[in-house]
């Protein structure tokens, strides 16, 4: 079959000969049959021939050739026009056709099959049929469209969608026009129609990668924010009151670096669905970002409806759930803002929620709160330290202070504890209290650590040296215990400085193997191996159990004070302490109290045959100068 750039020039060297002879044809026959019967009729009438009975048959025959041959001339152009036309749309990829007013199909393009299933006999067996393929949602427009075109409307180009004949959904560009004849009436419509199903796929694509979190499928921040601020903008009177969710579950953290950031990932579409299936209408669930979800309840009548909204919530989290054989219980914590009387803006209502979600996780006294303006002061404040902490590393503002532990029976300084202390230049010795907190929460516990155990170990090898050195120990919190190369870099650093591994002490608490208690012990076991000594501190606080004391190689139990604060005359804590203290001694571990702070306390720990203790009885925290000078008075004595 010829192509289109093939059939267009054998029409194009074609017509000005094929013309010619067309046009001189029909004259020489006219002239022919016309000039000499004329001719012949004259003479048979007049009885003799003269040339001029020739000249007006001869006129007559040619002007009579010339209308002839102009007649089937142009008949013959119009039908190369056709011809060229159907060359043309035969061949087009678009889907291209001609309606009557009464809807019957005059021609219909071949492309009509590859967008619509239909062929061009279809149409023309059906008239209308276009009407039957539009999309339900899209025949409104459509039905429209076809009144106001074939009453003598411009031309319009719109899209819309239709089904195709194997049920497909084809988006589509409808280019139409009303076409006229000679005296001005309307015959019909001609139209034109691209398949866009493509580049609407595209833009669904894009458009839902704006405004969808890829991994779990919910609505993600840019959503959410648009989704507020049109409610805002909705310019109800009064205004309609909704309320903003902040969630966020606790220690996601710990579960990435136990098991990895796939194995997240997994989780958090597990919490997704849950959290979508908990919602009903007027409920958006949104991710806004790791392990972080913002629910917007639209028309709410009152705050209890709303706490109500978030127990289900975070019940439906905390269900038990098992992932790759993993057993794990994930819980979460929610804070609540409300529009407009906690903010009046997207951003202010999402802070404000976030404010009372990072309170109520602070306090450890519940999992759901409102928000209040004495949270943003908090909040301030948190953000203000967060601030100076960074600027008090970079100027080595804080320093190692150091508590002696002691031997109650001889009193001699056996052991210290290193503790972290801020000496700010303007607000001057800064409690840890005030400060640790906040380091461990944002990461900078990293940096600090870093710079107090640099200090630790240069105090160590300088009292080494002059042979007085004791154990210290050092507290490691589950923020630097978590990543998987704290342990590792700890030991090089000590081995670097010089220092006798086993004149340090790693101190931990609970919060380091909450969760993964299997990776924490063999972190612990890597740290004993070493040279180093573990001591689980504050022990008898938050969920301590005595299978911890089984499983992790620990060699010192630290009791906490809250056990020892009344043993003078608290027959309970006395027995407790005693039934520690043969616990340790049959496990073979040291147990030190914590805490002690009268003679009281001491005589009652000394009758139970505890021997070791630290607390402000015996020694405050001190700067290193002060503990130098305490161990070479000590070693005085004793020579």
């Amino acid at each position: 079959m010829q192509n289109k750039n093939e059939v267009m020039r054998t029409v194009a060297f074609s017509r000005p000969r094929g013309n010619a002879l067309i046009y001189l044809k029909h004259i020489l026959l006219t002239m022919l049959l016309v000039a000499p019967a004329a001719t012949i009729q004259a003479v048979n009438y007049y009885g003799s021939f003269e040339p001029r009975f020739f000249v007006a048959p001869f006129i007559v025959s040619l002007v009579v050739g010339s209308l002839l041959g102009r007649s089937v001339l142009l008949k013959v152009q119009l039908q190369e026009q056709g011809e060229q036309f159907r060359a043309i749309a035969d061949l087009a990829q678009e889907f291209t056709y001609f309606r009557r007013v009464d809807g019957s199909y005059e021609y219909v393009s071949p492309a009509s099959q590859t967008m619509t299933g239909y062929t061009p006999a279809d149409f023309y067996h059906t008239p209308n049929l276009m009407d039957l393929l539009i999309h339900p949602e899209d025949r409104g427009r459509w039905s429209h469209h076809v009144h106001h075109i074939n009453d003598g409307g411009q031309p319009e180009s719109f899209e819309l969608r239709l089904l195709s004949k194997d049920n497909r959904v084809v988006w589509f560009q409808h280019i139409c026009a009303p076409v006229y004849d000679a005296k001005g009436r309307q015959v019909g419509v001609r139209s034109t129609n691209l398949d866009i199903t493509q580049r609407k796929e595209s833009e669904e694509h894009i458009e839902r990668m704006a405004f969808y979190d890829p991994l779990t499928d919910l609505p993600n921040r840019r959503s959410l924010v648009k989704r507020i601020r049109s409610l805002i903008e909705g310019g109800s009177k009064p205004p309609q009151r909704f309320a903003v969710l902040f969630l966020d579950l606790s220690r996601f953290k710990n579960i990435n670096d136990s098991f990895g950031h796939s194995f997240g990932d997994r989780l958090l579409k597990l919490i997704a669905e849950r959290l979508r299936s908990s919602c009903q209408n007027g409920c958006l669930v949104s991710r806004f970002g790791g392990d972080e979800f913002i629910i917007l309840l639209e028309r709410v009548q009152g705050k209890e409806m709303v706490a109500e909204m978030a127990k289900r919530l975070l019940l439906a989290i905390e269900q038990p759930l098992e992932l790759d054989g993993i057993d794990l219980h994930v819980s979460a914590s929610v804070g609540i803002s409300f529009y407009p009387e906690d903010g009046e803006d997207e951003d202010t209502l999402i802070r404000n929620a976030d404010v009372a979600m990072y309170k109520t996780k602070k306090d450890s006294g519940g999992n759901i709160r409102v928000y209040s303006s004495d949270d943003s002061d908090e909040a301030a404040r948190f953000v203000t330290t967060e601030s100076n902490i960074q600027k008090g590393v970079m100027k080595n503002e804080f320093m190692a202070f150091y508590q002696p532990k002691v031997d109650m029976r001889s009193g001699k300084v056996i052991g210290m504890e290193a503790l972290a202390r801020w000496q700010h230049p303007k607000q001057g010795l800064i409690p840890p209290g005030e400060f640790i907190p906040v380091a461990e929460e944002t990461g900078q516990i990293n940096a600090l650590g870093a710079q107090i155990l640099a200090q630790v170990l240069e105090d160590i090898c300088r009292w080494q040296e002059m042979g007085v050195a004791v154990p210290v120990a050092i507290n490691v919190s589950a923020r630097q215990f978590a990543d998987h190369d704290y342990c590792r870099n700890l030991v090089q650093i000590i081995r670097a400085s010089g220092c006798a591994l086993p004149l340090l002490e790693v101190e931990i608490t609970e919060q380091v193997f909450l969760g993964d208690i299997e990776t924490a012990a063999e972190r612990l076991r890597y740290l004993r191996t070493a040279g180093l000594t573990i001591a689980l501190d504050d022990f008898g606080t938050g969920y301590s159990s005595f299978n911890y004391i089984k499983q992790l190689p620990i060699d010192t139990l630290k009791i906490d004070r809250s056990f020892i604060t009344h043993i003078d005359s608290d027959k309970a804590e006395f027995a407790i302490i005693k039934a520690l203290l043969s616990l340790c001694h049959d496990l073979r571990l040291n147990m030190v109290v914590e805490g002690v702070e009268t003679a009281m306390q001491r005589d009652a720990l000394v009758s139970l045959g505890c021997d070791k203790a630290q607390g402000f009885h015996f020694f405050r925290p001190m700067p290193a100068s002060d503990m130098e000078q305490l161990l070479l008075k000590q070693q005085t004595v004793l020579v």
